[in-house]
């Protein structure tokens, strides 16, 4: 799936211009010449000027079409590929806290496996050992505070 230059030079216009609008609410940093608000404003407005170009580039190529199919939407199950993928993440959004991050990732990382066809010794495999790789990596490492929801506390 393509979608074309002018249609997505005109969202990456709106979400720029909607970042660089918030940032400016940000507080200041008392003593200092710049705050909070700075890097996301500069990132806000690098988003415009590279929506503008997007959207002359677009209009240039004078395409009506905003979305076109590319060979891989054609192929049997590629759509629906990518709607299990967004429908992973969603329910780890809101599944991770109250049920836990290893039980969620086992899950989501089970479900991705057979759907690109791994059998079901390793798809198992492989979920059991990236989620406690992960889950070690991110908590004990990089001290993110991972939730724990039904989980007893790990090792590390």
């Amino acid at each position: 799936m393509r979608f074309s230059d002018t249609m997505l030079g005109t969202v990456l216009l709106f979400l720029g211009a909607a970042i660089a609008v918030y940032a400016r609410t940000l507080p200041a940093v008392p003593g200092q010449q710049y705050g909070a608000a700075a890097f996301p404003t500069l990132i806000g407005l690098a988003m415009v000027a590279c929506a503008l170009v997007l959207f002359a580039k677009g209009w240039q190529q004078g395409r009506v079409a905003l979305v076109t199919r590319t060979e891989w939407t054609r192929q049997p199950g590629a759509l629906l590929a990518v709607f299990v993928t967004v429908v992973c993440v969603i329910a780890y959004i809101f599944l991770a806290r109250p049920v836990g991050f290893v039980p969620v990732s086992f899950a989501i990382l089970l479900v991705l496996f057979r759907l690109l066809s791994v059998s079901w010794g390793k798809a198992i495999f492989f979920a059991v050992a990236a989620t406690l790789v992960t889950d070690y990596v991110f908590r004990s490492l990089l001290l993110v505070p991972l939730p724990f929801g039904v989980m007893p506390r790990l090792p590390w």
